[in-house]
């Protein structure tokens, strides 16, 4: 955070850019933003590697944060993971003519791609054209 805090007024300034580019998590930073103009913030380094016999409560507090982000960003990856699963399977079932199942199963299969029935089945489930079809 430490190391964003300098750049955070100049991305705002910038709509949300870098060199002509959208910033990473701008939508996330925007939020940031906007908490900031609520609360009063200081920020200020605190060292992380120190024994934990010299630590302060500074220190335990800047390791629960941590611990937080390491379960927040292990979230996101999953989510990311699932989403694109349901990608490649609503791919797979579109262009497999939307035969069923077990015709996108083996579509997939003959092409390499390994899908599970049961994202297939969800993917067919919430498919508007196989619904429209039945």
């Amino acid at each position: 955070m430490v190391g964003n805090w300098g750049w955070l007024q100049q991305w705002k300034q910038s709509n949300w850019q870098r060199s002509g580019k959208p910033i990473w998590a701008a939508l996330l930073w925007q939020d940031i933003a906007a908490w900031l103009e609520k609360l009063v913030v200081k920020v200020r380094h605190v060292d992380a590697h120190v024994p934990k016999s010299r630590a302060t409560e500074e220190h335990q507090n800047n390791q629960q944060v941590d611990q937080a982000a390491e379960i927040e960003v292990a979230q996101v990856d999953l989510d990311w993971q699932c989403k694109g699963e349901l990608f490649i399977v609503r791919w797979a079932h579109d262009t497999s003519g939307h035969q069923g199942r077990d015709a996108t199963y083996r579509w997939a299969r003959d092409r390499g791609v390994d899908l599970t029935m049961d994202t297939i089945s969800q993917v067919i489930h919430e498919c508007e054209m196989c619904t429209a079809i039945e």
